[in-house]
C-alpha cells in the first residue's frame, strides 16, 4: 500500500482535493511498496490539477519514462479518473524558462547530480521536480503537496544523503539548496528565484544588523 502525504489543516485550497484523487488513481498502477511512488503520484496529481504538467519539472520524455517505470498502464488504461492525464499528456510540450530561471535550474541540477545516490533509478526525476519547485514562491513541502518539512527531509535523505548532512545550520530546504547550488558553482550565496515572493522571506533572509557608528 502506498501512503499519500496528508495535507495539513492550514494548507491553502488550490485544487488539493482533485490533486489527491488523481494521485490515488495513479497509485492503482504503481508497483507494490515502491518508496517513491507516493511522492511522484502527489507531484503529478498536483500538476494535473493545475492544468500544467510543466510544473512537475519533468520533460515530456522524462514524464513518459517515469509513467512507464512507476505507473505502467496508467496513460493507456480505460480509466475515467485518469482522463486528465491522457488529455494533458497528449498535448504536453516542455515549456521554456527565461535566462535567470534557466541558469538557476542548471546550477541546482549540477549540485543535486553531484550528491545523488548512485543506487536509485528515480533520483534524476526527483532532481527535475526540485529544480522547478524552487522557482515558485512557496515552501517546498507545501508546493509539492507534502505534509511538512519532515517529508522533504526524508525525500532528500533518500536521494542525496551526503548533501542533507551538510545542512548543519538547519536552514529551510529551499534556502539551503539555493545557497549550496551557488557555492557548488563558486558563486556567492543567493536565494532561490521563488523565495522573494514567499510569505516568510523576511524570516529566512533577515537583513544583517547595522554596524554601530564609529566613534
Amino acid at each position: 500500500m502506498h501512503a499519500l502525504p496528508t495535507a495539513r489543516p492550514d494548507a491553502p485550497s488550490d485544487g488539493s482535493g482533485t490533486a489527491r484523487q488523481l494521485a490515488r488513481a495513479l497509485l492503482r498502477y504503481a508497483p507494490p511498496g515502491h518508496p517513491d511512488a507516493g511522492f511522484f503520484a502527489t507531484v503529478l496529481g498536483k500538476s494535473l490539477a493545475h492544468g500544467d504538467l510543466g510544473r512537475s519539472g519533468l520533460t515530456p520524455r522524462e514524464l513518459d519514462a517515469l509513467l512507464a517505470r512507476l505507473f505502467p498502464g496508467a496513460p493507456t488504461a480505460h480509466d475515467a479518473s485518469l482522463a486528465t492525464l491522457r488529455e494533458q499528456g497528449a498535448a504536453y510540450a516542455e515549456p521554456g524558462l527565461d535566462g535567470a530561471h534557466a541558469e538557476f535550474t542548471r546550477l541546482l541540477r549540477a549540485l543535486l547530480d553531484a550528491w545523488s545516490s548512485p543506487d536509485l533509478d528515480t533520483t534524476a526525476w526527483v532532481t527535475g521536480v526540485l529544480a522547478r519547485a524552487c522557482l515558485r514562491p512557496d515552501h517546498l513541502w507545501r508546493d509539492l503537496g507534502l505534509s511538512g518539512r519532515e517529508d522533504v527531509t526524508a525525500l532528500l535523505t533518500r536521494h542525496y544523503p551526503g548533501l542533507v548532512a551538510r545542512n548543519v545550520r538547519n536552514l529551510r530546504w529551499k534556502q539551503f539548496l539555493a545557497y549550496s547550488a551557488r557555492e557548488h558553482a563558486g558563486q556567492p550565496p543567493s536565494e532561490a528565484p521563488g523565495c522573494p515572493a514567499c510569505e516568510d522571506y523576511g524570516v529566512c533572509y533577515r537583513p544583517a544588523p547595522a554596524e554601530p557608528p564609529r566613534q
